[in-house]
């Protein structure tokens, strides 16, 4: 009921420019942060904004559509990561190794320095976001409402049982609202056009933006450095113009070349104070070391894991702890994710090749992870001192620390596989399959030989798949029964005159899909399709080419002015229509989509668009006749049996994308089996 009041309101507000008042007053609760030797100062607090419920979603809504508007005319420079679909911390960190490494193999060496903007946030003046969101040509209707919902915002201050009185805000783009990301993309921007020169390039996520400058020698790399600094309309002229203080004391300088090299390194020379060269500087969450060696990365990974498994022992007293259960659940959402953040950069082997008793990880490493992960699971298990470590993992089911970091590691280039081609990774990537570099190798460079992705042939995941507006607005019915008993009642009492049912099966191995056709009660066609190896699909992704061949039934048909059903028993691929269409195996429901809207437009051609496609759930292995039909006719198609190829759809008339899902299955399938294998050998 509230959804359809708030549609209206929030149209409203949208298109006529209207603003409700009280939604714009914010909290802010100051905290202090701990650890700090005194409490005098403001930068000893962290002020958290807490925003009005409605007001959030409003601004979620408007920032999905910024989004969907900046990926598909790609208005941001590829190098600008964060807050955007499909780019991540890793994304940028593999970006920035790749470059050093690359600058190394030419024979030159790398320059970065690390900007830190003082109060980014609250230090953004609206007029310029404003500018630089029409330079861009966002929309007038999204500028015109960011422009005033920045305006006449008030915010009450509450520390320690204080609460101020409202306060207005000129500046500043809120923090906590969820247009925060997406409006400080478009407010820094022009920091990523300052670099000019071919040797010359910058990197930003969010606020965390980097100079890179490459030369033979490190006086002419600070030099170019020094020059994007200073220069007419560079990042001081930035800084000054948005707002935006520069810490100068916090700049960092690490100048990138391999060990092995002689080169001097000298101090950068500002305007405003000199710079000397660090070692290594913390960013994005991992320490970069100037000769990427990564080992203070791995102390201080190692180190956090420590501390987290340290407090899930704490919460494992016999006395008045946790389940074991929830224990397993912290260490695996928590302390896990903490220890192998990054560990497709830091935590690669750099000798041997595969075998079967290969490691992918630095021994060293691998042996404190196996450490930290023991301690884990005598807290989980509750054994004693003396248990040996594989009985522990087998007890509390978790994988060997070895098999884990594998396991993190493919997840992680499998998801680099399925970048678009809009993503500065996605020709990296493909390069990195082909290419034999023999020297400088990245951390790509050693997941690519270990795992060997195809990644030409695997399904890339797009940015924005479809307008969002329009999702929803689709040329056909989707309808799901409450109960299994009103799917089989439905069935029996459809008055479609064709009716379509569609199944899919996964047998030893393969997988298939099929569709039959039964018309005024008789079965009068069935179109089969093998996909292939479940290592490499999935009976979710054979469901939608179960959807696309029965499309492509109708639309082959002469006679498309009547209606018809097409019956499914996976809630999930139906679901799919609806959807952003972002997640693997889509992309042919995005084609079933093309087909229908075809359909729907020569209905309406011939003046009868009330008639439409249905597609219906249909519960599976209940008796429903057509279902149990199409079941028998999947396993058919499991087995290997496709149908003339001139009578499929011309998209599936060439191999299906490699699904990424399935290839992580799989991967992790073999991890368990030789998993097993392992712990067999010891018995």
């Amino acid at each position: 009921m509230i959804t359809d009041r708030l549609f209206y309101i929030y149209e409203a507000m949208l298109e006529r420019g209207l603003q409700y008042a009280p939604w714009k007053v914010s909290i802010t609760v100051v905290l202090r942060k701990p650890g700090k030797p005194h409490y005098d100062v403001p930068k000893a607090y962290r002020p958290i904004a807490l925003l009005n419920t409605m007001w959030k979603i409003l601004t979620a809504i408007i920032a999905s559509h910024i989004t969907f508007l900046t990926e598909k005319h790609e208005l941001l420079l590829p190098n600008h990561f964060g807050g955007r679909p499909g780019r991540t911390t890793m994304d940028a960190l593999h970006v920035l190794a790749h470059k050093i490494k690359d600058t190394w193999r030419a024979g030159n060496i790398m320059a970065v320095l690390f900007l830190d903007i003082e109060g980014a946030f609250p230090n953004a003046v609206p007029s310029k976001l404003m500018h630089n969101l029409r330079k861009c040509r966002i929309p007038g209707k999204y500028v015109d409402f960011i422009e005033k919902m920045l305006m006449d915002r008030r915010t009450m201050l509450k520390y320690d049982g204080y609460t101020s009185e409202p306060i207005m805000l000129d500046n500043r783009i809120g923090q906590g609202d969820l247009l925060l990301m997406v409006l400080y993309q478009y407010y820094n921007a022009d920091l990523l056009d300052i670099p000019r020169g071919k040797y010359e390039d910058a990197l930003a996520y969010v606020d965390d933006t980097i100079m890179v400058a490459t030369a033979e020698t490190f006086t002419e790399v600070h030099t170019m450095l020094a020059d994007m600094m200073e220069w007419e309309g560079g990042v001081s002229d930035w800084s000054r113009t948005h707002n935006s203080p520069l810490e100068y004391t916090k700049l960092v300088l690490i100048d990138f070349a391999h060990r092995s090299s002689s080169k001097a390194r000298t101090a950068l020379h500002l305007l405003q104070r000199q710079i000397e060269p660090s070692t290594s500087m913390k960013y994005l969450g991992v320490i970069v070391n100037q000769s990427l060696n990564w080992k203070a990365q791995q102390v201080y990974a190692v180190g956090k894991g420590s501390k987290w498994v340290a407090q899930i022992r704490q919460l494992v007293r016999p006395t008045w702890g946790i389940m074991p259960k929830y224990a397993r659940r912290l260490f695996i959402s928590v302390a896990l994710p903490r220890i192998l953040y990054a560990a497709d950069i830091w935590c690669l082997s750099k000798r041997g090749v595969r075998s079967r008793t290969s490691r992918i990880g630095l021994a060293k490493a691998l042996d404190q992870i196996v450490t930290i992960q023991r301690i884990g699971v005598l807290a989980i298990t509750g054994g004693l001192r003396t248990s040996a470590t594989d009985a522990l993992n087998a007890h509390a089911h978790l994988l060997p620390a070895e098999l884990m970091v594998r396991k993190w590691c493919h997840r992680a280039l499998t998801r680099i596989a399925t970048l678009p081609k809009e993503h500065p990774l996605h020709k990296i990537i493909r390069n990195y399959r082909t290419s034999k570099v023999k020297r400088h190798k990245g951390p790509l460079h050693y997941l690519v030989r270990w795992f060997k992705p195809d990644t030409l042939k695997t399904e890339k995941i797009p940015t924005t798949a479809r307008d969002l507006t329009k999702i929803g607005k689709i040329p056909l019915k989707v309808h799901i029964t409450d109960s299994r008993e009103e799917s089989i009642e439905e069935a029996a009492n459809t008055k479609e005159e064709f009716q379509i049912y569609s199944d899919s099966s996964a047998l030893e191995g393969k997988v298939g899909a099929a569709v039959i056709l039964i018309h005024k009660g008789r079965h009068t066609q069935t179109l089969h399709y093998h996909l292939g190896s479940d290592e490499e699909h999935t009976v979710h992704e054979a469901e939608s080419v179960g959807i696309l061949l029965g499309m492509h039934i109708l639309s082959s048909r002469k006679s498309k002015k009547v209606a018809a059903a097409i019956g499914v028993d996976n809630q999930a691929a139906i679901k799919a229509f609806t959807s952003d269409l972002r997640s693997p195996g889509h992309h042919l429901t995005g084609e079933a989509l093309h087909i229908a809207s075809k359909i729907s437009k020569e209905k309406k051609k011939g003046g009868k668009g009330k008639d439409t496609i249905t597609i219906r759930w249909t519960a599976g292995h209940k008796g429903i006749e057509g279902n149990e039909l199409a079941d028998r006719e999947a396993k058919e198609a499991a087995k290997g049996r496709t149908s003339d190829m001139k009578l499929l759809p011309r998209y599936l008339r060439k191999p299906i994308l490699i699904n990424p899902s399935a290839v992580k299955k799989a991967h992790n399938k073999h991890l368990a089996k030789e998993w097993r294998e392992d712990w067999r050998s010891l018995k």
